[in-house]
């Protein structure tokens, strides 16, 4: 279609850009990242489904070790990877690699399968939405979370990563929607879960078991609970820092 000047594409630009522009969550929704969304569920559902079924559980290391002493640690890897990717609970995981190979090189073990099943989340979730929260808003205080994310950003996942409290299954996901670089994620979280990841499989082989049950519950219990009360701490003294920021801004 040409306009009598000839100039088509003069004529058609506005035209061009108003079916382009799209706001909210019209920008998010369209049939690609719909079936993706509907995939990662199925993955998901998959992973819980697996372990329900005893096939994605910790126990199974222990015959993949008798068969490949060799490949069985990156074996082991790569099942604790698709249980973090699954957003499966992943303490017995970590326990089994205490027990089995001590608190340092079980506790490198599960940092390095976290991790690995970390980076495929993030990479999942923004190869399919990109970075929406990084986008700005309107709201002041949301504004001034995302300024204080962008400055700080890797020091605000390392206390995630820290903290057991913050689930990172789902974790994973929500970062992958945020500024964050790609390789300043993926070492933050290799450097930040190692700590967590040689105390839990410390637990697992001091009570030598990797059963959440009995001593072993106890211990989390308490490691949950202290976190639980340092991060809302930490979380009552940063709101109430950004608030006054706002409001001398106002």
């Amino acid at each position: 279609m040409t306009t009598p000047d000839g100039e088509s594409s003069a004529y058609l630009a506005p035209l061009r850009r108003s079916f382009a522009r799209k706001s909210g969550l019209r920008r998010y929704i369209g049939p690609k990242r719909v079936f993706a969304l509907v995939f990662m569920v199925a993955v998901v559902a998959a992973g819980w489904y697996l372990r329900q079924h005893d096939i994605l559980d910790p126990s199974i290391v222990f015959g993949l070790l008798e068969q490949h002493p060799i490949l069985g640690p990156t074996i082991f890897v790569g099942l604790y990877g698709v249980g973090v990717l699954t957003a499966l609970p992943t303490i017995p995981f970590n326990l089994a690699a205490g027990f089995l190979w001590g608190p340092l090189i079980g506790g490198v073990l599960s940092a390095f399968g976290t991790t690995l099943g970390s980076i495929g989340a993030f990479l999942l979730t923004r190869s399919v939405f990109g970075r929406p929260l990084a986008e700005r808003f309107d709201n002041k205080l949301i504004a001034e979370i995302q300024d204080e994310f962008k400055a700080k950003g890797w020091k605000i996942v390392a206390f995630m990563r820290l903290n057991p409290v913050f689930p990172t299954g789902p974790l994973n996901y929500i970062l992958g929607l945020t500024s964050i670089g790609t390789l300043t994620y993926i070492w933050v979280t290799f450097a930040f879960l190692l700590p967590p990841g040689i105390l839990v499989a410390y637990i697992g082989y001091s009570l030598g078991s990797f059963v959440v049950t009995g001593d072993v519950a106890s211990a989390l219990k308490m490691i949950l609970g202290v976190s639980a009360a340092g991060t809302l701490l930490v979380g009552l003294a940063y709101g109430a820092q950004l608030l006054r920021r706002v409001r001398r801004k106002n």
